[in-house]
């Protein structure tokens, strides 16, 4: 029989606190079965598997993205907006850090899961992009690449590759604004 008042919520609840307090190497079954004050059994009362457990967290965890980046260009529009939610994305990710590389690496497994969580995490930037004339492929690309600057840059700092250095991010954000604006420019001449 579950634990009164504990519930599916609450187990993901636990559990992302277990990750954010001590990262996601130490997380298990029966570590935040411990945090709970239940019998590692007795989770499989509110989850169904370990799968299920990782995508709920994974989904928690982009919708938390999501929604800081949808807060941040909220009211914004084309650079302002892109310089918004690149700032407020290396933040979350650094805010959030062991959070984050569950994200992405959750990602890399290729679940069909994955990719409909992944569509939540570029709505704002395709709604960035959109504000842009320029074609869906070319709307892909640039996502694919503020994404992989974005990425690329929170793993050098995490890697002890790069220190916070703010003015270096905020060139690479410019370099790519000046790019979409350029394929922008030639889009409309052409």
């Amino acid at each position: 029989m579950p634990r009164k008042g504990l519930n599916k919520k609450a187990v993901i609840d636990e559990a992302i606190e277990l990750i954010r307090d001590k990262g996601n190497q130490a997380f298990s079954i029966n570590e935040l079965a411990r945090r709970l004050d239940i019998k590692p059994a007795s989770l499989y009362n509110h989850i169904q598997n370990i799968d299920d457990l990782t995508d709920e967290i994974g989904s928690r965890i982009a919708a938390m993205l999501r929604n800081v980046e949808a807060e941040a260009i909220n009211g914004k529009k084309r650079e302002e907006a892109l310089i918004a939610l690149c700032n407020a994305y290396h933040s979350f990710a650094l805010e959030n850090a062991e959070l984050y590389k569950v994200n992405m690496g959750r990602q890399l497994v290729g679940h069909d899961f994955e990719k409909a969580k992944k569509g939540e995490i570029v709505d704002p930037m395709m709604k960035i992009l959109s504000e842009y004339d320029l074609d869906d492929d070319h709307k892909m690309h640039w996502h694919r690449i503020l994404r992989s600057m974005l990425h690329g840059y929170v793993s050098q700092e995490f890697g002890g590759k790069f220190q916070r250095n703010e003015q270096t991010f905020q060139k690479a954000i410019h370099a790519i604004f000046l790019g979409i604006a350029d394929d922008e420019k030639r889009m409309k001449n052409e």
